[in-house]
């Protein structure tokens, strides 16, 4: 049995990487997650005797691209959408699951409670109690998640089915004045209400971790975000987020009440949408501002740096940063904190080859930092960097370059011209020129960067790595390539030794030292290197991302030089595929 969240295209896509990890398919760490989802429609196409739940698929044009043609087992899509005839023709059957009757929400609402046995019929409770169930059943309109949260009260504080009823009526009154026109959302809100108010009679910092749960996306909120940022949670929640103990028991106070729930195996929360909303729209507009701020924040600190090891933990915070990027762009003051989580994961979808995706978040980030910090702040300039190097892989030159110049003119004014980071700008400058073609105006560029790296880093650092790397290929590409080896050899070398074999980096190194023995007609030597380097970037990266291409590509050019035309084409047309995905 299988579990995905289908609200958007990010939770399906943790979903799927999730399934991927569950059934142990060798797809399921690619850095491409196409690849992943692919694995897992493969599998879901051949095997049999399962069944996929897809939950909350409100946008059904989603779902086709993670479903296969046909499915060998049992699909069950659960959504408020109206209509899946579109989507799910062929794949399943449309059942439109209607409000209880009386006499079945009575029933429900008992056996919930625990005053009935699971087994037992509505007529076995005594005359009193069913009339009261009927009465509740009847004002909760029906709808199975309210009587089954009126259950839970019951259950949790043992009160009886008249007393509910008369704090149910006490409190109707206010919250469908507030909720007028929403239809069904009244005697939910309400019900949630009355449990909240116990929570906070007993816990207000299980009240407050409700209130923070409601501004994250509602499913799956890591609780790393919530322990790892816990100093930016308020005077009420801080002390109890950072302590495991008083953890435990405030989400223990929620789950009593069915206000969250938790899957100990992910360390995730998750709070119904409805509960987001209710609780939400309970706070002053000042009260909400103060807690999405505090999402914002605890994301901020939660969310790791970009290494590859860390991909995992990226992409399963990255849900809750969407969800926070339409309160970052409102401009509030007490909002202009969120940049680096913005910039982060922008960062992080640009490394795993999602362009698209990462732009808003990249865009978003350095408006922000220019109203923070200004247009010529170091902070700025950083983001500058990393819009221009999207802009640059997409072949937008153009709109990379005055983005390079102007970090470099804040780095070289604020940080000077022998810094780090002025290096950092001025190898993205010529990397741009390279990519153009204009080798004269970037090896000067690069050879300042390598000198201020191995003044300022040593030899042996990663960027100082790298940047013999760039000067290399540029090398290679003026045609000087008994300059370019030495150097190709070392890099190679080096990283084999600091990151391993298995690392997408050391493809990288693979595949530039592969090169320069095909341009040279080396083609013994050519061939294993870009082979392997092919074979880990499908491994890591996944089969359509543009590294994964160009590896293509530039097999394809050996064989073509061997005249093994027939083996050429076949990566050529593959190759040009992907690009045409991108």
């Amino acid at each position: 049995m299988l579990w995905a969240r289908a609200e958007s295209v990010e939770a399906l896509t943790t979903s799927f990487t999730e399934i991927a990890h569950l059934l142990k398919l060798p797809e399921k760490d690619a850095q491409e997650q196409a690849k992943t989802i692919e694995a897992v429609k493969r599998w879901l196409k051949q095997q049999r005797e399962w069944l996929l739940i897809l939950d909350n698929a409100d946008s059904p044009a989603l779902l086709p691209d993670f479903l296969p043609p046909t499915v060998g087992g049992h699909l069950l899509i659960t959504t408020r959408a109206a209509d899946l005839s579109a989507q799910i023709a062929g794949l399943a059957h449309s059942l439109v699951v209607d409000t209880l009757s009386d006499e079945q929400g009575a029933l429900f609402l008992l056996r919930r409670s625990g005053l009935l046995a699971l087994d037992a019929m509505l007529e076995q409770a005594e005359a009193h109690i069913r009339n009261a169930a009927r009465s509740i059943a009847h004002e909760l309109g029906g709808l199975p998640l309210a009587l089954g949260q009126a259950g839970a009260y019951l259950k949790a504080t043992g009160s009886s089915l008249v007393t509910y009823q008369q704090i149910y009526q006490q409190r109707r009154a206010q919250l469908l004045k507030e909720r007028r026109g929403v239809e069904h959302l009244e005697p939910v809100a309400t019900t949630w209400n009355i449990s909240f108010q116990r929570v906070e009679e007993t816990n207000p910092a299980a009240a407050d971790l409700l209130r923070l749960c409601a501004f994250f996306a509602p499913d799956a909120i890591p609780e790393e975000i919530l322990t790892e940022g816990a100093e930016e949670l308020g005077p009420v929640l801080a002390p109890v987020a950072a302590d495991a103990y008083q953890f435990n028991e405030a989400i223990e106070s929620l789950r009593a009440y069915s206000l969250i729930t938790r899957d100990p195996q992910t360390q995730t929360l998750t709070v119904h949408r409805l509960v987001q909303e209710v609780v939400g729209d309970s706070l002053s507009v000042e009260a909400q501002q103060q807690w999405k701020q505090r999402t914002v924040l605890s994301l901020n600190a939660a969310f790791p740096s970009l290494e590859f090891a860390n991909w995992p933990s990226c992409e399963r915070l990255l849900p809750h940063v969407l969800r926070c990027i339409s309160w970052i762009e409102s401009e509030q003051p007490e909002m202009l904190r969120g940049a680096p989580v913005l910039h982060r994961a922008g960062l992080y979808l640009y490394e795993r080859g999602r362009y698209k995706e990462a732009e808003p978040l990249l865009k978003q980030a350095l408006t922000t930092c220019e109203q923070q910090f200004g247009m010529d702040h170091p902070i700025t300039a950083m983001v500058l960097n990393s819009l221009a190097l999207l802009y640059e892989r997409q072949g937008r030159y153009t709109e990379a370059e005055p983005l390079l110049i102007r970090a470099l003119e804040t780095y070289e004014q604020y940080l000077g011209a022998e810094h780090p980071e002025t290096a950092n700008n001025l190898n993205n400058l010529a990397g741009l020129y390279q990519s153009q073609g204009r080798y004269t105006e970037a090896e000067p560029l690069y050879q300042r960067t390598l000198a201020i790296y191995e003044q300022q880093l040593g030899a042996e650092h990663p960027n100082t790595i790298g940047s013999l790397s760039n000067l290399a290929l540029l090398r290679q590409n003026q045609g000087r390539y008994a300059e370019a080896e030495p150097l190709l050899t070392r890099v190679l070398t080096t990283q084999l030794k600091r990151l391993g074999v298995e690392h997408p980096d050391t493809a990288t190194n693979l595949n530039n030292l592969g090169e320069l023995y095909r341009e040279q007609g080396k083609y013994e030597k050519a061939e294993p290197l870009l082979k392997q380097a092919l074979a880990l970037r499908e491994k890591q990266l996944g089969a359509e991302h543009p590294d994964t291409a160009g590896s293509l590509n530039n097999l394809a050019l050996l064989y073509g030089n061997q005249g093994r035309y027939k083996e050429a084409e076949l990566l050529y047309r593959q190759a040009g595929f992907l690009a045409s995905t991108k």
